[in-house]
């Protein structure tokens, strides 16, 4: 016999013995103990032996089986605590006023978690994000692994590392972050995003030229990923109000203090953004090696001039 019925036959053996022993000594409290014992016992049957081991173990889908496994817990927890106050207190109107008491105080005293629990409520029903998303609230971004009622997991990027990948270390986001905070999802509805190289070049240097080969480059490395970031964006205006926006690749000039800044920007998939600029960077640099006339500037100071220096000697008096 499996352990899972250790429990039910435990408050059935107990409440037995305590039916018997009211016919010695008969008792209201007595009666209403052994009531409440059976309440626990049938929903205990309810939920953890019928639709938690044959219902939710059938389930395929490992995210699907967690939220069911989530609701039915809490549902449990919460017909239970109903049925025995129901039990024990007798007048209706002093049943109300007792939950309502109940409802305020523990809205009070736990103000927190129940913000996080209206915050996980928000994150289910709106589809703000899920499990596998890249997201970014107040400052924390990461890949989600987890979410439950009070607190979502992610697997954290950036900090002590450049760019965007990760750091190795898990953190725990309480889900009333979403209900008061922006939150970027970088990969619901379009898993592209638009990044820029910039490349600074001398005066002097020939800019058109220049210009012509980055252009060349980034529409080799981005050709392949552009036109499914087209049919994405077409995809996302059956859903939102937005205007189509290009993935053509382009190149903007800049005129600075010091050089000519040439901008290439592009589109990439949001988990390859750090390797598709490493690729388009070392084929710049390659493509500008070859050519003549073409030279990356740097950050440095000419000196035009020197003031006039006059030496005078004398003699000093003794």
């Amino acid at each position: 016999m499996g352990r899972s019925w250790l429990i039910p036959i435990s408050l059935a053996l107990l409440a037995l013995i305590l039916w018997l022993s009211s016919f010695l000594y008969p008792s209201i409290h007595l009666t209403r103990v052994i009531f409440t014992l059976i309440i626990i016992l049938i929903i205990y049957i309810i939920f953890k032996l019928i639709l938690e081991d044959n219902f939710i173990s059938k389930v395929s889908s490992l995210e699907r089986r967690y939220y069911l496994s989530k609701t039915f817990y809490f549902a449990h927890l919460l017909i239970t605590f109903i049925a025995i106050w129901i039990i024990w207190v007798e007048d209706i109107q002093t049943l109300l006023l007792g939950f309502g008491l109940v409802a305020a105080a523990f809205t009070i005293s736990i103000q927190d978690v129940a913000k996080n629990f209206v915050g996980g409520l928000a994150i289910y029903f709106s589809n703000l994000y899920r499990v596998g998303d890249r997201i970014e609230i107040k400052e924390k971004k990461g890949d989600v692994i987890d979410i439950n009622l009070f607190y979502t997991t992610i697997m954290e990027m950036r900090e002590w590392v450049s760019s965007d990948q990760h750091t190795g270390r898990i953190s725990s986001l309480p889900n009333a972050l979403v209900l008061s905070n922006p939150v970027n999802n970088y990969t619901k509805d379009f898993t592209f995003l638009w990044d820029e190289v910039i490349i600074p070049i001398s005066y002097g240097s020939d800019w058109r030229r220049a210009k012509s080969l980055i252009m060349d480059v980034i529409s080799q490395e981005t050709n392949m990923v552009k036109d499914i970031a087209e049919e994405e964006i077409s995809n996302m205006e059956r859903k939102y109000y937005i205007s189509k926006g290009l993935t053509d690749p382009e190149v903007f000039l800049k005129l600075t203090d010091n050089w000519i800044e040439l901008t290439a920007r592009y589109v990439t998939p949001v988990r390859q953004r750090r390797m598709t600029r490493d690729r388009v960077s070392h084929k710049i640099l390659e493509e500008i090696e070859k050519s003549e006339g073409i030279k990356i500037a740097s950050q440095t100071m000419d000196i035009v001039g020197f003031p006039e220096i006059g030496l005078e000697t004398g003699t000093r008096d003794k």
